[in-house]
């Protein structure tokens, strides 16, 4: 049961997962105190939009490549113990399949009283070996930092709009920021994600900026 490369991988995504969010967070009050002040430009690396920005896509990376890590997990655990469930023959003949308690307990009648006990029996040992292997690899707790990641980013987010940019590259990453939150969610081709990349090509062409070089800047990868 026990697979070294489960753990291995969860740990190398918590860590990175809590540096970032540590990170992310802390740097919110710095963001709320500045909130719509003059800042004089003073350099990428004075940008707040700039470092706002590079912590977003920092954690919308990790939380993307926790979401990949659960459903390898969950992958494994289907392969190796199945969803928890249960069968169990109706009077009329028939077989049933439920895969929750509640399911279970809408099939109970005193004829199948025997039948039903021995499916519920059933399905809780089946959902004590699933449960025994989640422990072991961490599917659970992947969705609870999954959740935490999501909250994290989303607080960044939230910000984003009172976090005023001192240079153009500061603006371009809050535009790419927008792109790539919204085109996760929908076609890219859609309005108005295509008119707001070509704002930005705009932009970067006028002021002689490689976009690239800001996705690169702000940790897009």
């Amino acid at each position: 049961m026990a697979d070294s490369d489960h753990s291995t991988t969860l740990s190398s995504v918590t860590r990175r997962l809590l540096m970032t969010q540590i990170v992310a967070l802390a740097a919110l009050r710095p963001f709320r105190a500045r909130a719509r002040e003059y800042i004089p430009a003073r350099g990428r690396q004075d940008d707040p939009a700039l470092r706002l920005c590079k912590s977003w896509h920092e954690i919308h990376s990790c939380t993307s490549s926790l979401c990949q890590e659960q459903q390898r997990l969950e992958t494994y655990l289907v392969k190796t113990i199945g969803f928890p469930s249960a069968s169990l023959r109706l009077c009329d003949g028939q077989e049933q399949t439920v895969y929750s308690p509640e399911s279970l307990n809408d099939l109970y009648s005193p004829e199948n009283e025997i039948v039903w006990g021995r499916a519920l029996a059933d399905l809780a040992a089946h959902q004590t070996r699933w449960d025994a292997a989640d422990a072991e690899i961490g599917y659970s707790r992947t969705d609870e930092l999954i959740r935490e990641s999501e909250v994290a980013e989303q607080a960044l987010l939230d910000h984003l709009p009172q976090s005023p940019a001192c240079t153009v590259e500061g603006a371009l990453a809050k535009l790419l920021v927008v792109l790539r939150y919204g085109e996760q969610w929908e076609d890219p081709d859609d309005f108005p994600w295509p008119h707001i990349r070509s704002v930005l090509d705009d932009l970067a062409r006028h002021h002689n900026i490689d976009p690239a070089s800001i996705g690169a800047s702000s940790g897009v990868r």
